[in-house]
């Protein structure tokens, strides 16, 4: 009942917070912030689909930019409203998780990052060898939309939008933790071959999970550019592939806390790196492996075992 209590007043506590953000920082700050939230919902998805059901992946950021090219395109050319522009982003990376998941339900391990690396050098390819539509190594730029008759370039509107999308995240991945379909994915991590035996289909579930993951992907990827203003083929390529994995392993894999964590962490280091920028990979990597193999369990773990030392000593009293 304590816990329950807690819980509520960390969720009121963070609700005043972002009620008030945009009202009190700085516009910096608010754009970082903004960032934050756009992470925490590529990790959740990420983690769903490494975390919860083991099933690796290096293509995370090009369902981002499909979502961000798709969300870009519909929006300079269409005359869609918001919302439409981005549940058509949404379901296009969705699409591109069926395309990924589909041939790979039978693939794990080494085998899998392989063929999602493809995917990954095959949407590069794509966004640049057709510059008149995607903008190319030029990139492209957002033109200005409305919403429900606000201006996009309205800051604390825009906050709210990715806080709200940020949420709704936040609840479903929690509620679909605790599912069948939840359970379902780690039982396929912790054992495909029991999975199966106890009448899981694992190669449905595979698939599955790789069509949630991509929608949160797209969904963060429409939120991106809108926040951004410009998107080019830079911004989705390995590297950023990798960090978005160093997100969930450092914070810890398989938590919904653990992918906050990673993406509040990481979102912030480069401000922290600002001054060796050209050495930003090589800090990742190396963060990447101490945490592999000082903190397997990522920050989460290492809080949780320390959180239970007392507990245990106490009991052997």
């Amino acid at each position: 009942m304590k816990q329950n209590q807690q819980t509520i007043w960390v969720i009121v506590a963070l609700l005043i917070a972002a009620g008030i953000a945009p009202w009190v920082l700085p516009t910096y700050y608010l754009y970082l912030l903004n960032l934050i939230l756009i992470n925490i919902i590529l990790a959740l998805g990420l983690n769903v689909l490494t975390g919860n059901s083991g099933q690796i992946s290096l293509c995370h950021s090009s369902f981002m930019a499909i979502g961000a090219y798709t969300y870009t395109l519909l929006n300079n050319h269409s005359q869609l409203p918001m919302l439409l522009c981005v549940l058509g982003a949404v379901l296009l990376a969705s699409l591109g998780g069926v395309l990924v998941g589909y041939p790979a339900r039978r693939l794990s391990g080494i085998y899998l990052a392989l063929a999602t690396l493809a995917f990954l050098s095959l949407t590069q390819i794509l966004i640049e060898e057709f510059p008149d539509l995607t903008g190319g190594i030029r990139g492209l730029k957002i033109e200005p939309s409305e919403f429900l008759g606000w201006s996009m370039g309205n800051e604390t509107l825009l906050f709210y939008i990715v806080a709200i999308s940020c949420g709704f995240c936040l609840y479903i991945t929690a509620n679909m933790m605790r599912s069948r379909i939840g359970r379902a994915f780690d039982a396929i991590r912790t054992s495909p071959h029991a999975a199966q035996a106890l009448g899981i289909q694992v190669a449905q579930v595979k698939l599955v999970a790789f069509t949630i993951s991509a929608a949160y992907a797209g969904l963060a990827g429409a939120l991106f550019s809108m926040v951004v203003g410009f998107i080019d083929p830079v911004e989705f390529g390995v590297s950023a592939s990798l960090r978005y994995i160093t997100f969930i392993v450092v914070g810890g894999m398989g938590s919904i806390a653990g992918s906050v964590i990673g993406a509040v962490v990481f979102t912030g280091l480069p401000e922290a790196l600002r001054g060796i920028k050209e050495y930003g990979d090589l800090v990742y990597s190396a963060i990447l492996l101490l945490s592999l193999i000082f903190m397997p369990n990522g920050l989460v773990g290492l809080f949780r075992a320390r959180k239970s030392k007392p507990n245990a000593s106490t009991a052997g009293h």
